[in-house]
């Protein structure tokens, strides 16, 4: 009877674990996307508002030998017309209005993806419009053709959570190009947590 009894509890033990391991993904991360920034007196004047329409950000998984910038320190983004696949993991698709001037010494999360763990090496960010307002008056900001990459690496490590903050630097990303014209060339510090 007791061995009946120790067979049927190993039957069923190992019928937990083999579930458990067909349905718990192996190698696999969440990785979140957030934004931040201050408010800021600039050269050009007071910004009050400063509205991005985010409709995407991916990233670019590194191959086999391929090296990663994964430094903290602010960055200016390269424009690109890249809208390729190959590569790239869509972590939001869904267009968002960022006030980046709400964001003081707090972030917003864009969006999250459970993805495979592994080297990754560009963050690309579809802009498709931005608002700016300074001293009261809002004006519409260019966003040089919406999309930007930035070099910054990061690895996802299996079964973990990884949160990289996009932390725009205003007083560096906001250009006057002429008489009520302003354009958006991002500088952004990548922050891992």
């Amino acid at each position: 009877m007791k061995s009946t009894y120790l067979a049927l509890v190993i039957v069923l033990l190992s019928s937990v674990i083999i579930s458990a391991c067909i349905t718990a993904p192996v190698g696999q991360s969440t990785l979140i996307i957030a934004v931040k920034d201050a408010p800021k007196t600039t050269d050009i004047g007071t910004i009050t508002y400063l509205g991005l329409n985010i409709s995407e950000v991916s990233v670019h998984q590194a191959s086999a030998n391929q090296t990663i910038n994964d430094t903290d320190e602010e960055m200016t983004t390269e424009e690109s017309n890249d809208t390729s696949t190959g590569g790239w993991t869509v972590v939001v698709n869904q267009t968002q209005t960022v006030n980046l001037m709400n964001l003081t010494n707090v972030s917003q999360v864009l969006g999250q993806k459970t993805m495979d763990a592994g080297r990754y090496t560009q963050i690309r960010l579809k802009i498709d419009s931005g608002t700016i307002t300074v001293n009261g008056t809002d004006y519409n900001l260019t966003v040089p053709s919406g999309v930007l990459k930035l070099n910054r690496g990061f690895v996802l490590e299996p079964d973990k959570t990884l949160r990289l903050t996009l932390d725009f630097n205003v007083e560096r990303s906001i250009i006057r190009t002429g008489t009520n014209q302003y354009k958006l060339e991002p500088v952004i510090a990548v922050l891992s947590e």
